[in-house]
């Protein structure tokens, strides 16, 4: 991708994201209590699993708006859910990405936020295709895989804010999607870790 962020900008973003992963998952590992997946309560079930993440309530909120989760019995069907919904989101951003390029390339916009625009529609697409990897290597149970590749789309996402704002491009709708995004790609990370 021939993005106008510089790399050194890209690899400090890559290492933040990194280590607030590794301090996720540790925290997860680390928990003192389990989740105990057979218990006929969902909402048990939701809130129990929620607790090991970093972003409880919109864990929580996105998990019971889902009406799969009514009949989801254990923590790989919660995995799965948590992993659907990152992807939408990130489909939907796309959405987004491409209504403002549309927008602002009819009305002559500036070049360089066009270009930031472009980069952003590309990172999502490289996340929402590394999500929909991930979801392939859960079913195999390669968590290692699904940790790397999640973590490659909270880095593209990433990416996209920091080029954002970098080139002083200010859209709140933009901005709000980019952290539901990552905090959306977090739960799943945490819930999937207790399936190891």
């Amino acid at each position: 991708m021939a993005s106008r962020i510089p790399s050194s900008k890209k690899a400090f973003t890559f290492i933040v994201t990194t280590i607030t992963i590794v301090d996720f998952v540790l925290r997860a590992s680390s928990a003192v209590s389990a989740v105990d997946d057979s218990s006929p309560n969902r909402g048990d079930l939701v809130s129990a699993a929620c607790s090991h993440t970093l972003y409880f309530n919109i864990c929580v909120s996105s998990l019971r708006s889902d009406p799969r989760t009514d009949v989801t019995v254990d923590l790989a069907g919660l995995a799965t859910i948590a992993l659907d919904q990152s992807i939408a989101h990130g489909e939907r951003t796309i959405s987004v990405i491409v209504d403002a390029l549309r927008a602002n390339g009819s009305s002559g916009a500036d070049q360089s936020m066009l270009r930031c625009l472009s980069d952003c529609n590309e990172e999502y697409s490289d996340a929402v295709a590394s999500l929909k990897e991930s979801a392939r290597a859960m079913k195999e149970r390669d968590f290692d895989t699904v940790n790397s590749l999640v973590s490659a789309a909270m880095t593209d996402s990433g990416t996209c804010k920091d080029g954002l704002k970098e080139m002083a491009i200010y859209d709140s709708s933009l901005s709000q999607r980019n952290k539901r995004f990552f905090k959306l790609c977090s739960n799943f990370l945490a819930i999937s870790r207790l399936l190891i």
